[in-house]
């Protein structure tokens, strides 16, 4: 049965998360510290300590939440005898498509640590506090969406940020746009939850961001990807660098088309697919899906959970 690798994106974040990996394993300490060199932050010890809301903010938030993804990998290849290169696919969730190109060999863990910070950075300054929100529409499809942002004024901004099921879809903009939305939502019984972020991601107002990335992307040399990434943005695997830069600086102001995503991926015959880093988000997402019944989502967030898998794997 073929498998698929996924890559959480923000929101993900807590206090202590991969600290047992930092514990136990000297290839996760690594690449700990190398993130803490590349930044010249010590982004480690903010993620085992805290405070929260310092690890929220979005310039620290990313890299933090991929850092920990490459720790769980490279733990999973060295100490586990994973092959990257078995999987099918892989896919991150919005900045989780950053981890993809460092899970793939695509570039390097520090290049892209950076990449995140600045990315991070950009998008939180894109406007002032307050300004922008996000929210999240449970029970309506994407069509239903397109007609409640049809009814907004034309003054406001208002976008869908995430695809990512048939029926959660995150909408994105001025802050009057989102709150209007979500009275509209729950005029009509539809659950409508604000979501706590610093900005309003994948919409108009990330387009200085795209365009720094783009900038930081002609000083990069990408090599091809060990297993093809799924992307963002056209929802099928990227066709030559080329295309996979473009699709990353179009990204940032464009939907994160998920379900379609995992859509493609289970058409292609993936039959299980591995969330690698903090939580269960992803997984969870997969399995609400219920796009085939002998699918097979899992979290490797844990310890217990890679031994669980891997004696499974090797018995099966």
């Amino acid at each position: 049965m073929k498998q698929s690798l996924l890559f959480p994106g923000q929101g993900s974040q807590k206090i202590g998360m991969g600290k047992e990996f930092f514990d136990n394993f000297q290839v996760a300490k690594e690449v700990f510290h190398n993130v803490d060199d590349s930044l010249s932050q010590n982004l480690s010890k903010l993620i085992f300590n805290g405070p929260l809301d310092e690890l929220t903010l979005t310039e620290n938030a990313q890299p933090a939440i991929m850092t920990v993804s490459i720790a769980i990998l490279e733990v999973l290849k060295r100490e586990f005898g994973f092959n990257v290169k078995e999987a099918s696919f892989c896919a991150g969730h919005s900045l989780g498509e950053y981890t993809a190109l460092a899970a793939t060999d695509c570039l390097s863990l520090s290049e892209v640590a950076l990449l995140l910070k600045k990315r991070g950075k950009s998008m939180q300054n894109s406007l002032p506090k307050g300004k922008g929100a996000m929210a999240a529409l449970i029970g309506l499809e994407i069509n239903e969406v397109k007609k409640l942002i049809a009814e907004l004024s034309n003054n406001l901004v208002c976008e869908i940020a995430n695809y990512n099921s048939i029926n959660q879809i995150v909408v994105s903009g001025d802050t009057e746009a989102i709150d209007l939305i979500i009275n509209k939502a729950k005029e009509k019984k539809i659950k409508a939850i604000k979501l706590l972020v610093s900005a309003p991601f994948h919409c108009k107002y990330m387009l200085e961001t795209s365009n720094q990335l783009k900038k930081s992307f002609d000083k990069l040399i990408f090599k091809n990807p060990t297993i093809p990434i799924v992307l963002n943005y056209s929802a099928r695997p990227f066709e030559d660098l080329g295309d996979l830069k473009n699709s990353l600086v179009n990204q940032t102001f464009s939907t994160v088309r998920w379900y379609e995503s995992v859509s493609f991926m289970i058409k292609e015959r993936t039959g299980i697919f591995l969330e690698i880093g903090n939580g269960n988000t992803l997984a969870n997402m997969i399995k609400r899906m219920e796009l085939n019944k002998e699918l097979s989502a899992i979290s490797l967030s844990s310890i217990k959970q890679i031994e669980t898998y891997m004696e499974n794997n090797n018995a099966g």
